[in-house]
Formats: structure tokens, sequence, C-alpha cells
């Protein structure tokens, strides 16, 4: 029997992607909060959490056609003796909306002498008669003054009409309460017109009708959950191990010398300055930045108490002593994740300064959880598409097609950054340190750019990054062991670039603003998680969360940007490879380890000709006894 063909990860991703935007759009257009009011339902955000509802501070969604009710409603109310009072509209949301426009009326005080006469009058609260049948229209309603009652209908119905006027000219969210007038006499009597609007909890008439919508929504929100979730397990195991492994690993710092430092140093400086790249397009083009009043109440929906997470930040002198754990259990229980890469950085320094035979027990240790962790990261993104489906599916229900245009400009922003490191900064590298021209560098590493855009994995082009290296670039084999293995484990300029775009994009979504202090943070934090990213796909999104956190940003934004992650995973790969490729070509130079392009195509052939390339070994080279990159032992 053959083998099932099954569809590649990245298909699945998008496919539950764009099914999650063809849900959330249907659910947009079909089911509204009106839909929700036929159910009961007044305030369905707070029914969902299963708290009671609430009338709410912002203007309620979609409020026209309450208003109009409302209009039409006091339009038609009668001015004389025996006129019924106005009823609650049947649909629950309607009535939320009206009882939030008429709130600062409906709890303004009375004056002490008429609450009085209200609970002692009859007339004005007469006692129910037993044989009256309930099915059959209420008594008539106790004399009024039709003077007083009209100038009262006119009022309300100019202060509607000018709610109505903002909606139109304005927007939804610009509408305000309407507030009593000054006259006590006709303020008093306003708040007997719309009393019987008043409404406690709108969610007080839902049945089971409104409890089969409320699981199917709560059963996908669980799914998203479960996965950010997930997210935030992994970060804090993936950064120290991976830390400690990679920086162990390199063992012999005093071999290693002069290419070590050389390396190590270039790849920290093109890591922060593609963050650095990152943070300065997205506060230059604001793709987060909320427009629509409707948005920002969504966003602030999200979470509450978000702007409490950025207040009085650390000045520079605390920031710096906080990096260092005074307990480091503490700082890995509480996901203190710059103090968790202090300590798996301190750790693998300290396992390169004792013997070799007492540290590579412990070496392996790490690296075998790393796997594990790496393992626990692969099996995780099988659930990527159900995931995305659950997380864009509310997103897209809520906001409706104006999300996928900020998603639009936030991709625009992350490929801006990466075409620039890969198509400016890095030959840029090149042409002014070595020799190689533009078009011979993009010539050999293409088959490595082609490998990672497609399978978004660094880890898993690395034997094809090495051979474009030495075989089409010109960097000798010495420098190509050390320098791409390295590349591949702690130059992560792609994922840092992302992760400075998404950190801002997140922050300008909820209306947070970043502060240098934390702008600088990211910095720090994107670039020391770097060398901890696995070069495996999906695992950028782990880091994400660790860059987040650092600077007190909510993580429930990645729930945003998670559909389209898969497409930015691809290029950052690309440029990840690209920058290897790069520093590998400028160490090499320095060593004098680079070939000329002529030396190039007599050892291995012309590159643009695969029937020439020699596959064996370059005439006169011979594979150095001792590599630079020590051996595993145990």
């Amino acid at each position: 029997m053959g083998k099932t063909s099954r569809l590649a990860l990245h298909w699945q991703i998008i496919i539950g992607l764009v099914l999650g935007i063809v849900v959330g759009l249907i659910l947009n257009w079909t089911w509204t909060p009106y839909t929700w009011g036929h159910l009961g339902v007044g305030d369905h955000t707070s029914y969902l959490r299963g708290a009671p509802g609430e009338l709410g501070d912002r203007p309620p969604d979609r409020s026209r056609d309450a208003v109009d009710w409302l209009r039409t409603e006091i339009e038609d109310l009668g001015v004389g003796d025996g006129a019924q009072p106005l009823k609650p509209p049947s649909n629950a949301y309607t009535g939320r909306v009206i009882a939030w426009l008429l709130d600062p009326i409906i709890v303004m005080e009375v004056d002490a002498d008429e609450a009085e006469q209200q609970e002692t009058d009859p007339a004005e609260d007469p006692a129910p008669d037993p044989s009256q049948d309930p099915s059959q229209d209420p008594p008539p309603a106790p004399a009024i003054d039709p003077e007083q009652r009209a100038e009262a209908r006119a009022w309300l119905l100019e202060r509607i009409d000018t709610a109505l006027e903002t909606i139109d000219e304005r927007s939804n969210y610009a509408v305000r309460p309407i507030q009593p007038p000054d006259d006590e006499a006709l303020a008093a009597e306003v708040r007997r017109v719309v009393l019987p609007l008043a409404v406690e909890d709108p969610n007080a008439d839902a049945g089971f009708a409104a409890a089969i919508p409320k699981l199917v929504a709560n059963l996908n929100n669980m799914v998203g959950e479960l996965f950010k979730r997930s997210l935030l397990f992994i970060a804090v195991p993936i950064v120290l191990f991976s830390l400690i492994a990679g920086v162990a690993s390199l063992n012999d710092t005093a071999k290693l010398g002069r290419i070590g430092g050389k390396t190590i140093g270039i790849y920290i400086c093109t890591t922060a300055l593609a963050i650095t790249i990152g943070l300065t397009l997205a506060n230059l083009i604001g793709p987060g930045k909320v427009t629509s009043e409707r948005h920002q109440a969504y966003f602030d929906s999200m979470i509450e108490g978000a702007e409490a997470r950025v207040e009085d930040p650390p000045n520079v002198w605390e920031f710096l002593q906080s990096i260092v754990p005074t307990n480091p259990f503490d700082a890995m229980a509480n996901a203190e994740m710059l103090q968790v890469v202090f300590i798996g950085l301190i750790i693998g320094i300290g396992l390169t300064l004792i013997p070799g035979r007492k540290s590579a027990p412990v070496v392996a240790f790490f690296q075998t959880l790393t796997d594990v962790i790496i393992k626990l990261v692969m099996l995780l993104m099988l659930t990527a598409p159900y995931a995305v489906f659950a997380l864009i599916v509310p997103v897209v229900a809520s906001l409706g097609l104006e999300i996928l245009g900020m998603l639009i400009y936030y991709a625009f922003c992350v490929l801006l950054g990466l075409a620039i490191m890969m198509f400016v900064v890095y030959p840029g590298l090149l042409r002014l340190i070595t020799p190689v021209r533009y078009g011979r560098f993009f010539g050999a590493i293409a088959p490595a750019q082609l490998l990672a855009f497609s399978s978004s994995s660094s880890a898993a082009t690395l034997p094809v990054t090495m051979e474009c290296c030495e075989r089409r670039l010109g960097v000798k084999e010495e420098v190509v062991s050390f320098v791409l293995p390295v590349g591949a484990t702690i130059n992560m300029d792609g994922t840092a670039l992302y992760q400075g775009v998404a950190a801002v994009f997140i922050a300008q979504l909820f209306a947070l603003d970043l502060t240098i202090a934390q702008q600088l943070t990211i910095v720090l934090t994107a670039t020391l998680a770097s060398i901890g990213t696995a070069g495996v796909p999906g695992a950028g999104m782990v880091m994400l969360v660790i860059v987040l956190q650092s600077a007190n940003i909510p993580v429930e934004g990645i729930a945003i940007i998670l559909g389209v992650d898969r497409l930015l995973d691809m290029c950052r790969t690309a440029c990840n490879v690209t920058g290897d490729a790069a520093v590998c070509g400028v160490v090499a130079h320095t060593e004098g380890a680079l070939l000329t392009e002529e030396e190039v195509e007599r050892l291995y052939g012309d590159i643009d000709n695969p029937e020439t390339i020699d596959e064996g070994d370059p005439p006169g080279e011979e594979t150095p006894d001792a590599p630079l990159v020590p051996e595993k032992k145990g």
C-alpha cells in the first residue's frame, strides 16, 4: 500500500486562516448584537464570560436601529389623559442600547418631596387589581399634564435626532448618553417618561436558546486559549535549555579564539540592527494605530487593565539590576524572561570553563532537553491550523474586513524590514569589507534561500547553506563548519526584526505607548532570545511571547497576527539564512579564507552551469585535522 499523501502544514494553516476569515465574515454580517438580543442577551460579551450583564461605559455597537426604535416610540407617545406609558422593547440588545443612552436621566436624583409623593400617592402608584386579567391591556395611566408631557416629548425628540445625526455624520462611537435638562420640572417629567425603559440586567431574559451559541463560542475560545497557554508553557524551557546547550557547545573558547569572537560579535550586531530597523519602521508606519473607535472598543475589551501593565517602567539602573535574579527558580516560575536568558548564558559559560569530560554529560543532557522541547513545538504546530481558525474567527466576527486591512499594513511593515536587511544591509556589509559582488552573493546562496523559504527552517537548510557558501561563494571549509552552525543557532535577524514589529504593532492595537526604556528592552530581549530560538518552523512565535512579556505587552495580541505568521515565517527564515551566509563571507575574508570568483570557478566549476560543478574535494585542499568545532563527547 502506498503512503497516504498529507497536505503540508503551511497549507493547512492557510486553509485554517481562510476558513476562519470566511466564517468570521459570515458571523459579522449575520450574527449581530441584535441576534443575541432576540435570544434575551443584551450584553453578549459579559454573557460569554459568565458575568452579569452591564450597560457598559462605551457606546454599544450598531446602535442606530435601537435609537430609531426609541424615536418612533417617543414620537407616538400620547400626551393626553389616559395615555399609555412606554413599553420596553422585545429585543434585549435594543433595551440595553436605550437604557445606556438614557441612563443619566434614569439615575438622576429626584426632588425629595416628589419622591415621597410617588411613594404615597395612589394616583401615581395604584394598587394592582386582583380581578384584572394580566393578558389584557393595563389600566390607563394616571392623569398627566398634557402641556408638560408634550414639552418633555419634544425635548427628547430633539436630543434623539442629535444622536442620530452624530451616528450618520461621525460614527456610532461618537454618541454620548443624553444628559437631563437643566429645568427641574422638565427633568422630572422626562424621567417619568423614560423610567419604564430602565434595565438592571441586560441578560436577565437569556434562556436555553442563548446557551447553545454560548457553548459553541466558549469551545472555540478554549481552543485558542489552550494554544496560547501552550506557547507560554514552552517559552521558559526552550530559552533556558537551548541557551545552555548552545553556549556550552562552543566549549574550548581559547581554541576558537579569533573566529569565534568575530562570528558571535557580528551576529549580535546584525541582530540588534535588525530589531532596531523593525522598531523604527513600526513606529514610523504605525501599522497597529487604531483609527476607528470600534477597533479600540474591541481591543480594550480583550484585556482589562492593559494600561496598568506599562505604568511606571523602571529606570535604567533598576532595569540593569533586574537582569540578575536573586532567585533563579522564582525567575523561571514567574517567566521573567530576561532573567531566564541571563541564567542560561551564565550556566552555559560556566560549562565551557570546566573540563570537557565533566561538562559533556551536562551539555548532552540540556541538548536532549532542547530536542525534546523542539519536538513539543513541532507537535504544537500541528494544532496551529485549528488554533488559527479559533483565534481569527472572533476577531473577524467582531471587526469584519477592517482588521484585514490592519494586518496588511503589519505584514507590509515586516516584509519591508526583511527586504532592507536582505537586499541592503547584508550585501552592503559584504561589499564594504569583502570584494564579493552583489550578483555573485545572491547567485551563490539562491538555493539555500529558496529552501529556507519553502521549509521555514534554518536548521533544515543548514546543509544546503554550507554547500552554497563553500562551493558557490568560495568560503573555506574550516570557516563554514563553524560559522554557519553557530549562525543557525544564534543568528535570527529576520525573527528578531519580526518580533520588534509585532511587539509595537500589538502595543499600538491596545493603544499602549511604549517608552524608550521598553523599546530598548525589546531590543535586548529579542537579541538575546534569538540566541535561543530553535531553527524550526513556529519557534519564532514562542520567542515572541518572551519579547511581549519582557515589555509588559498583552500576549493576547498574538491572536491577531497568528493568521499571517506562516507567510512571514517563510520570509524571515530566508532572511536568517541570508544573514548566516553574509557573516560567513565577512569572517572568511578577514581570515584569508575567501576564494575569488575565478578560484571558485576553477576549483568547483561554474555555479550557473550545474554540469560543470565538481562534487569532490577541491584540489590541493585537505580536510583539517583539528576542526574548529570540538567533537561532542559522550
